[in-house]
């Protein structure tokens, strides 16, 4: 890539994030459906066909946002070594994820998808097929991986995914949505996180003669 190639990466990157940064805050101040894609454009510092030109509509804007945090959460999976110890993968993978879902603007974000799912039910569903159904692909997709090689005795992997996420999110995610306790506190999360992934190996453990098959 040359420079000035490099340099209209960058500046595309930051506009890109500029826009995103000013639609989460417009989103958690006036909720969704009152938050018009002009506001978004002038909060953000570009014009209003820059913005359409790079996400098409509202809906493709807010799905951006939670894209982006899909991403972040699951590409260290993408980047774990082959013959890394899925212990340790998933111990770095749990905390990462409910590092994530407990953050002030997660958990925003995740009370104004609720609130605007009857008046918006599209957007809903396309915020579901961009977050936590990507995010229960990656992990399936690495889980799939150590069932081949071996590692893991998964013969679900999507579902077993599931319960993962499940076991990680628990009441922690529920009582940091009502205020009850916001954030528990490192060490708490790390124990959380801990037993989460023995329960889950301990289910999924190799067992010498026992071959499973992996088809979901």
């Amino acid at each position: 890539m040359s420079r000035a190639a490099a340099r209209t990466a960058s500046a595309s990157a930051r506009k890109r994030a500029a826009v995103l940064d000013a639609a989460t805050r417009l989103f958690l101040e006036a909720g969704y459906g009152a938050t018009s894609m002009e506001q978004v454009a002038a909060a953000a510092g570009v014009a209003k066909q820059t913005l359409y030109n790079q996400f098409g509509s509202k809906e493709a804007l807010f799905r951006a946002i939670v894209e982006d945090l899909v991403r972040e959460l699951v590409g260290p999976l993408a980047h774990a070594a082959a013959g890394g110890a899925p212990e340790r993968v998933l111990e770095a993978f749990g905390r990462r994820f409910l590092g994530l879902m407990l953050r002030p603007s997660s958990l925003a974000l995740h009370r104004l998808l609720v609130a605007e799912t009857n008046r918006f039910p599209e957007l809903a569903h396309a915020v579901f097929e961009a977050g936590p159904v990507r995010a229960v692909q990656a992990l399936a997709g690495w889980l799939r991986a150590q069932h081949a090689h071996g590692r893991l005795a998964v013969a679900q992997p999507a579902l077993a995914a599931e319960q993962f996420l499940g076991m990680l999110t628990g009441h922690i995610q529920l009582r940091a949505l009502f205020g009850v306790c916001v954030h528990p506190g490192d060490a708490a999360l790390d124990a959380a996180v801990a037993h989460a992934v023995a329960t889950f190996l301990a289910a999924h453990r190799v067992r010498p003669g026992v071959v499973g098959s992996s088809n979901a």
